[in-house]
């Protein structure tokens, strides 16, 4: 009988572990996110500390216009791109640093984990998450756009939200696809 109840506490134990692992494998956007934009060897030293993987390309590419408007006043280094240790998400940033090594673009892109098995709910929730941080740093966006699947005939829909002061610019997007696809990105500027 004693056996029994043990391994029925065990059990349910587990069970309730389970439940709340991708809470535990979540890191707080706190730590993910930095709003400051120090010099690009003061970056790869801190990436480096955090035993973030350099996944960088090699040559310059650059994003549309819609995301950074000023690639033409400035002259850029090849961007330099770091992979963080995966949790619930596979997270790359990448930075876009002039000559100087002063850093113009930030940025950052939530994938799906494939170890953790990464849900909606969870893209949903860091999504909110990065809303809730940046008005809280920034103030309230500038422009908010949410599409939904039972409106749109699209396989794809896509939610942006945008937010600009005289510090810091920020675009934050999420795409859904109906087959299960999702992905945050979230571009951060100074000019």
């Amino acid at each position: 009988m004693m056996n029994q109840s043990f391994c029925l506490l065990l059990i349910i134990s587990l069970l309730l572990n389970s439940c709340s692992v991708y809470q535990d494998k979540t890191i707080k956007v706190e730590k993910e996110i930095n709003l400051e934009f120090p010099k690009m060897s003061e970056i790869k030293k801190d990436e480096t500390s955090e035993k973030s993987k350099d996944k960088s390309l090699g040559y310059f590419w650059a994003v549309s216009e819609n995301i950074y408007p000023y690639f033409s006043n400035h002259k850029f280094e090849n961007p330099i791109t770091f992979e963080r240790p995966p949790n619930n998400f596979i997270l790359k940033v990448d930075y876009f640093s002039d000559t100087k090594e002063d850093v113009k673009l930030k940025l950052y892109e939530w994938n799906y984990n494939e170890k953790i098995d990464t849900r909606r709910e969870i893209f949903t929730d860091k999504f909110e998450e990065i809303k809730i941080f940046l008005s809280e740093k920034m103030g309230n966006p500038i422009f908010v756009k949410s599409e939904d699947f039972e409106k749109s005939k699209e396989e794809t829909v896509r939610d942006d939200v945008k937010w600009k002061n005289k510090n810091l610019n920020a675009y934050l997007f999420r795409f859904k696809g109906r087959e299960g696809f999702d992905q945050i990105r979230l571009a951060l500027y100074k000019d």
